[in-house]
């Protein structure tokens, strides 16, 4: 398809300078042109403001505009054209000040060939548009970076608090504050009515709203909530998808945009924002309001399950006060790193943060360091519960003690980020059980990382020898932290016990490591005693049987200290 020729608005009220203008164009025939000339500055103004124009090539002395002005008032007409300065042999200076104020290129009338006119057309148009993509993406840019920094503000206001209601509410209110919407409301599905509730909105008469009870097959709420995917309605009077338009009509409201929230691909609930004038939602702004849905159904996600845990340990209370501490520090260490962890990996995963940078990286590692926190607890609780249903399987063979501990030394072959010396202590020698590998590794886990929780600086040994006399192998892991006080002595082996169980406890954990040590210890057919000292430290024996004597081969040394 043949191009169009460029539109060129010559403004010279010299017939001459005009003529040789048009005819210096005409020197470069594989160039198209359209010149129109008009010899005042008002008609130009009115040319530019019926017709588009490629570029401008202006005179600045005019019978009604003289200078810079004549720029400024060409400019304010047409700022997307491009424009060049016509200029007399002694005006280059005023031209130059032309070009600090927006003009493209400057032409000294009478001095330029056809060549150097077009090459200035072109050039002059081709810095336009560069400076427009520049400028369209500078404010992209921009208009993200705000985004982002919206998405994280309303995100750390509703990961501040689990009650469902303060969360719904502060939810709101930031909506409310940073988007341009008339009003904004929350529905949650109940499983049990199959309803989407009314939970929260914003700018509406919340009696007369929630009278409305969008049951399936009714509603825009309900289609976007099936398809799990956001509804847009530009006019909500005029759309065939809104079956009852009273509601809009009623309040005002022109558009609409319901954006479903989903966690792990089950939808929550609605989030819906209303306009009282007609408008056309963007793809990148139902993008962001997807991902805000998004935050915010983790949020809400995140408040549900903590009222669950809350209503399980009302009842547990009842029965069990035993139980219900548990609950209650389950509660206490859980929440943080839930929302940390759910948070900053939302934004990593949704590329918020772009690529790998500083920030990023500081991210990533709290999402890493509280997801293995609370994996230990759930991996705890889990092991616990399956000692308690009986469901634990015992899987002996020849384990050699060297080798496992080698391998549980390269666990720790790390920093420890305290002051604690780790030192490890075992023979060359080849020592056998008849044991499970794994449970035994646990065992030792266990004892060693309590012994570093509570040892705040010192050191930590982890030794075994065959005990003489015996057909048995003792392991030991002692520290001098902390101790362990007399009166708790009784019930450290217990469920849920712990050291300190205040609830300004200093140190986490949800109090299983020692009771799993005890169960796991009793399922490989040995026993486990402590000795303590409070303030002076700690150390727990591990005896299991040994099914062979100590024979010739042996192993390279093992003491290191971190």
């Amino acid at each position: 398809m043949k191009a169009l020729p460029t539109r060129v608005l010559l403004v010279e009220d010299n017939p001459g300078d005009a003529r040789l203008l048009r005819e210096a164009l005409m020197e470069v025939p594989s160039y198209q042109f359209d010149l129109v000339h008009v010899e005042r500055l008002s008609q130009a103004l009115e040319r530019l403001r019926q017709e588009r124009c490629g570029v401008v090539l202006l005179d600045l002395s005019l019978p009604d505009g003289q200078g810079l002005d004549n720029l400024a008032r060409v400019r304010e007409a047409a700022p997307s054209v491009p424009i060049l300065v016509l200029t007399g042999l002694n005006d280059e200076d005023v031209a130059v000040k032309a070009l600090r104020v927006g003009a493209q290129d400057y032409l000294v009338k009478g001095q330029a060939s056809g060549a150097a006119v077009v090459r200035a057309i072109r050039y002059a148009i081709e810095r336009k548009q560069v400076l427009e993509e520049n400028a369209r993406l500078f404010e992209q840019a921009q208009h993200n970076v705000e985004r982002l920094r919206l998405l994280q503000e309303i995100e750390q206001a509703i990961a501040s608090t689990l009650d469902l209601r303060a969360l719904l509410n502060v939810l709101m209110e930031k909506i409310d504050v940073v988007l341009p919407y008339a009003a904004t409301s929350v529905r949650l599905y109940d499983p049990n009515t199959g309803l989407l509730e009314p939970i929260a909105c914003r700018n509406l008469d919340e009696e007369q709203w929630k009278l409305e009870q969008w049951r399936p097959g009714r509603g825009l709420a309900i289609l976007a909530f099936e398809t799990k995917a956001p509804v847009m309605i530009s006019n909500t009077q005029t759309d065939p998808q809104v079956r009852d338009p009273e509601f809009f009509r009623k309040h005002g409201f022109v558009s609409y945009l319901g954006v479903p929230m989903i966690v792990k691909d089950e939808v929550l609930g609605m989030l819906s924002f209303y306009t009282k004038e007609e408008h056309a939602f963007v793809e990148s702004e139902v993008e962001f309001l997807s991902t805000l849905a998004g935050q915010a159904a983790i949020a809400i996600h995140n408040a549900q399950l903590y009222e669950q845990t809350r209503h399980q340990a009302i009842e547990l209370e009842k029965s069990n006060k035993g139980k219900d501490e548990f609950l209650s520090v389950v509660s206490h260490e859980l929440r943080t790193p839930l929302n940390v962890i759910n948070g900053y990996a939302e934004m990593v995963q949704r590329g918020m943060l772009g690529e790998i940078n500083s920030d990023q990286q500081n991210a990533l590692g709290k999402v890493i360091s509280c997801a293995k926190e609370l994996l230990g607890m759930i991996s705890g609780i889990l092991q616990a519960t399956s000692i308690e249903a009986e469901a634990v399987k015992v899987d002996k063979k020849d384990v050699v003690v060297g080798c496992l501990l080698d391998e549980l030394k390269s666990v720790y072959d790390v920093s420890l980020g305290k002051e604690v010396n780790l030192q490890w202590d075992y023979p060359a020698e080849f020592l056998l059980l008849k044991t499970d590998g794994e449970k035994l590794k646990h065992i030792l886990q266990n004892l060693i990382n309590n012994a570093i929780k509570f040892t705040e600086k010192g050191r930590v040994t982890v030794s075994a020898r065959q005990v003489p006399g015996a057909e048995s192998v003792e392991f030991r892991v002692a520290d001098n932290g902390i101790g362990i006080p007399e009166e708790m002595l009784p019930f450290i082996f217990e469920k849920f016990r712990q050291v300190d169980s205040s609830e300004t406890r200093a140190y986490g954990g949800v109090g299983l490591g020692l009771y799993i040590v005890k169960k796991f210890t009793e399922l490989l057919g040995g026993n486990v005693e402590v000795e303590t000292e409070p303030g002076k430290g700690s150390t727990f024996r591990i005896t299991l049987p040994c099914e062979s004597a100590p024979a010739a081969k042996s192993f390279p040394p093992a003491a290191i200290s971190l």
